[in-house]
């Protein structure tokens, strides 16, 4: 029971959702963007969901059939860094599509600290492994102490049950077998400070 909960979890909690749950968040929660007319916020997370979910998940598609088709032969290390590479590409693809409007430099900033955690994920793939959902959460963690701090809305409440989630996530992770510590704990921390760094000054 405990091992699908944790899975029903890690599947909820994907790294490619995280950033689609933040803009939904901003869009339709009581925030300055809830005023954006209806076209525009289906437009917005129509963008994020492109960019965050359709194109990685036929790009990985493609690369398990060209895996299939060499017999295997694409190595390990390869195959988790080109979803990565891939990951990367889109969510800067998709704070250019976002450079549009002055209005949207908050939902830009979220792209591209997802695109700076998916490239913190690639650049450590060889040493450490680090989660890629515990990274995403902590990403996502980090906005919302950035979202307090600037002034969206007050977002404590969501804030705390995020890093509620957040230790649900890190405990299913260790249980399935999926991640170890370290590599909980340096997702987690480099995804904070990535996005934080990002949220704060770019």
């Amino acid at each position: 029971m405990l091992k699908r909960l944790s899975k029903i979890l890690s599947s909820i909690l994907h790294p490619s959702l995280v950033p689609i749950y933040l803009v939904a968040l901003l869009l339709f929660a009581d925030t300055i963007y809830d005023m954006f007319p209806m076209r525009i916020k289906f437009y917005l997370l129509w963008v994020v969901t492109l960019y965050a979910l359709v194109i990685p998940f036929v790009g990985r598609a493609l690369l398990r059939r060209a895996n299939k088709w060499r017999g295997g032969r694409i190595k390990h290390l390869r195959s988790k860094a080109i979803p990565l590479l891939l990951g990367t590409c889109c969510y800067l693809l998709c704070a250019i599509t976002l450079m549009k409007s002055p209005s949207l430099i908050l939902f830009r900033k979220i792209a591209f600290a997802a695109a700076m955690s998916e490239l913190f994920c690639l650049l450590t793939l060889p040493f450490w492994r680090a989660s890629l959902h515990m990274t995403a959460m902590g990403a996502a963690t980090a906005a919302l102490v950035a979202f307090n701090i600037i002034g969206v809305q007050s977002m404590f409440w969501v804030m705390m049950a995020v890093i509620m989630v957040t230790g649900m996530l890190a405990s299913a992770r260790l249980y399935t077998g999926r991640n170890n510590g370290i590599q909980i704990l340096a997702g987690f921390i480099g995804g904070f400070a990535v996005s934080a760094v990002t949220m704060l000054f770019f």
